[in-house]
């Protein structure tokens, strides 16, 4: 029992030094690359319309600005009044010629029995299977027309070119449209985005590099992305690039973007932002002096962390220094 009780109690002391040892950190310098922000626009990858085909009148819109749709959602119906009525007017039509069809196949059918017991002309019987044959082409040549006003029919259903968001809609229900005329315009912005930078910038953009691009309307989110394309030609004085976003982005067309472009590189000590602790105003970080750790204060490069959870120290800290974390986190 007692060798049980002196084996616990060794680990229980050496599962707190090892605890004691993983917050005790030795400071050391780093390579950070400054960057300077650039200021692009977020264009559209691939822009499409949808138009109608028909002239008529558009007695269903499904879509507004703004909306997300997917590849062959329904748009819009646009419907043409003139090809009901050539529907009916077919239909009456077919249904005439099969009763036709039907009173000459059952005509042929009596005639044969008559002529096979001579009561009735070869010639005549030959006559009618003709006219039966004119009747089967004519019936065949009414249903491809009918079809061809049915799929001219369904030409009015305006369906999504692609997956993209809604960036307008040029008409409302009840709008008559002409063939050609744009129904909606529409943009897509997932995973490829296309960047219109400064012509002054031109040089720090180029195909296969990866850049950083920060959202400062959406609270500064960080994204990383690829540049696949860069176009030859300048635009309204501006280098356009495609891009690709890792986890896409979310975005409205022409909203502003700053593109982290980096000037140089220097050696600066960093150090995780839970060694920091302020008290009135100042930073302080615990530094072993001898062999105990007072709290020294310190110049942080910027009051906030970067996107890895660190600080930038500017004075106070030396590369070889040992830091704790402050009292309050190591007592708890």
């Amino acid at each position: 029992m007692v060798a049980t009780k002196l084996v616990s109690l060794i680990a229980l002391i050496a599962a707190g030094v090892s605890a004691a040892q993983a917050q005790v950190l030795n400071v050391q310098e780093s390579t950070v690359i400054d960057y300077r922000t650039v200021v692009a626009r977020i264009e559209a990858g691939d822009v499409a319309t949808a138009r109608s085909r028909l002239q008529g009148v558009v007695t269903r819109l499904n879509i507004d600005e703004g909306q997300v749709v997917e590849a062959g959602e329904l748009v819009a119906i646009v419907t043409d009044e003139t090809i009901g009525p050539g529907l009916a007017a077919f239909d009456g039509r077919i249904a005439a010629l099969q009763s036709q069809i039907l009173q000459a196949e059952a005509d042929i059918a009596r005639n044969e029995a008559l002529y096979e017991d001579g009561f009735f002309p070869r010639a005549r019987l030959d006559e009618q299977r003709t006219q039966l044959d004119v009747l089967n082409r004519n019936l065949s040549a009414v249903q491809a027309e009918r079809r061809a006003l049915s799929a001219r029919q369904s030409e009015g259903r305006i369906l999504a070119p692609a997956d993209s968001r809604v960036t307008s809609v040029s008409v409302v229900e009840g709008s008559v449209v002409s063939p050609g005329e744009v129904i909606a315009s529409f943009a897509t912005l997932n995973g490829v985005v296309r960047l219109s930078l400064p012509e002054r910038h031109a040089s720090q953009v180029s195909e296969g590099e990866t850049i950083t691009l920060q959202q400062p309307s959406r609270g500064n989110e960080i994204h990383s992305a690829t540049i696949m394309t860069v176009y030859p030609e300048l635009r309204n004085g501006s280098v356009v690039a495609d891009a690709t976003v890792q986890g896409g982005l979310n975005a409205l067309v022409g909203e502003r973007v700053d593109v982290l472009a980096p000037i140089g590189e220097r050696r600066a000590i960093r150090i995780p932002q839970e060694y920091v602790s302020t008290r009135y105003g100042v930073d302080f970080v615990r530094v072993q002096v001898g062999d105990r750790f007072v709290d020294a204060p310190v110049a942080l490069a910027s009051p906030l962390g970067d996107t890895a959870g660190e600080y930038e120290i500017l004075t106070g800290l030396r590369p070889g220094d040992r830091i704790m974390m402050p009292e309050s986190d190591h007592e708890g």
